[in-house]
């Protein structure tokens, strides 16, 4: 099928354009059982994931990785307003940031990127709550494993994958204007001084740039 596509109209452009409004469709059925219990825990363990990792990475201490089905948290011991900082941005960031890297994944079929992903998901083991988080990871590993398995099948999901992660984390931050009291965005606000609303445009701004790389990533391919 993706063959004929790629044969009868622009190819890999009109693929990911495809894909790209049928992940924007995709959202209005966010509740959904099929998107809650297949996409959805991807998305979540990346921004919790990219949480966890800045925390690791700003030599804090985290305590506890929680995943739910449409959603999760991390439980830390964090000193120091820098550090406090950069790990309330980077789960918004980090999320656009590995959606794009699963994309380019699937067009350049990088192996060590592949490993290095999966290393990534499985390191969270050593830090999970609870069975349902560990399942949930599991799954979510079962996801990233199984389509590199899968061939030309495999590399179309991932690159469907990619594009669904960059554009939720483009339109999930704009639900946060309708918070004032909790959120990243109100925790950025207090450690800087900041009107919220600050970090919720730069946050649509790494969405909406990451999704041009991958554009561009498209049109390269294309070109080959």
């Amino acid at each position: 099928m993706f063959k004929r596509i790629q044969q009868h109209a622009k190819g890999d452009l009109f693929i990911f354009l495809l894909f790209a409004f049928l992940a924007l469709w995709m959202h209005h059925f966010s509740h959904s059982a099929i998107l809650r219990y297949s996409l959805k825990p991807v998305e979540v363990f990346l921004h919790e994931g990219s949480h966890a990792l800045a925390t690791l990475l700003t030599g804090n201490h985290l305590q506890s990785l929680h995943l739910a089905w449409r959603e999760g948290h991390v439980v830390s011991a964090v000193s120091g307003r820098i550090g406090q900082i950069i790990i309330a941005f980077s789960g918004y960031a980090g999320a656009s940031l590995w959606g794009l890297l699963i994309y380019a994944t699937s067009i350049n079929a990088s192996k060590g990127i592949k490993v290095a992903l999966i290393a990534f998901s499985a390191f969270f083991f050593l830090y999970i709550d609870s069975l349902t988080t560990g399942l949930i990871l599991s799954f979510v590993i079962g996801v990233f494993v199984v389509s590199w398995y899968l061939g030309k099948a495999g590399s179309y999901f991932l690159r469907f994958l990619g594009i669904f992660v960059m554009l939720n984390s483009i339109y999930s931050p704009t639900y946060l204007w309708s918070y004032d009291q909790t959120g990243d965005h109100v925790s950025l606000s207090k450690l800087t001084f900041l009107p919220s609303f600050v970090f919720i445009l730069i946050w649509l701004g790494i969405g909406l740039y990451c999704f041009k790389l991958a554009y561009n990533i498209t049109l390269k391919k294309q070109q080959q």
